[in-house]
């Protein structure tokens, strides 16, 4: 009989009706690569654990892929310690948690959960129902992780996750009316790129870290 493979959902989804999922990204070297996804409801804490603790071991043998002293600073030296921070803690973490939901109760529960099984840094889709309530939610019950909002398209939708308490934003992307509104604030932004052309445009346009997709 075949074991399980983990790298994939815990629970079949039916194409009717969508789930609750959370992705893990363990950072590597220079690559990205997804290796856990899980749909709710489930119960994920061991799974969390494990993984977390496997990736903070596979990190103590590999060189660091992010720095923040890469970090230049901005004009304003209290908005670069802040983002230098959450940069920080991206890094030391070695995973990012991606939450896709399809209702706030089941974000929040899906969130708690991969909080309580290590996950510091989480970033939940606009697409969730209620994602910024959600945000708001999760800033203020655990202050010291970072919560982020991905797949951010518009100025106003930055703005908005910024003021719920969003350490970090993430767009397919690079938008560069996001960029100005955060470039003197202690949220960091996060374009998505696929080329050298967009990474060095992005680069250009302010960008002091990049999403490579």
């Amino acid at each position: 009989m075949d074991k399980p493979d983990h790298r994939t959902s815990l629970v079949k989804e039916s194409p009717s009706q969508p789930q609750t999922k959370i992705s893990l990204s363990i950072l590597q070297l220079s690559k990205v690569d997804t290796v856990f996804t899980c749909i709710f409801p489930c119960n994920p804490v061991f799974q969390f654990q494990r993984l977390f603790t496997r990736s903070r071991l596979q990190q103590h043998h590999s060189a660091p892929l992010l720095s923040p002293s890469n970090l230049k600073p901005s004009s304003s030296s209290s908005s670069s310690h802040h983002y230098s921070h959450t940069f920080s803690l991206i890094q030391d973490s070695a995973v990012i948690a991606c939450l896709r939901g399809n209702s706030a109760e089941q974000a929040m529960e899906a969130a708690r959960a991969a909080v309580n099984g290590g996950i510091a840094v989480l970033e939940i889709v606009r697409s969730t129902p209620g994602v910024f309530e959600v945000l708001q939610a999760l800033a203020n019950e655990y202050p010291t992780k970072a919560f982020g909002v991905g797949t951010v398209l518009t100025a106003q939708d930055a703005k908005t996750a910024m003021k719920a308490g969003a350490k970090f934003l993430m767009s397919p992307a690079t938008v560069n009316d996001i960029l100005d509104d955060v470039r003197d604030t202690d949220v960091l932004y996060m374009p998505g790129v696929m080329t050298p052309t967009e990474i060095y445009s992005a680069h250009n346009a302010g960008a002091k870290i990049v999403k490579i997709q």
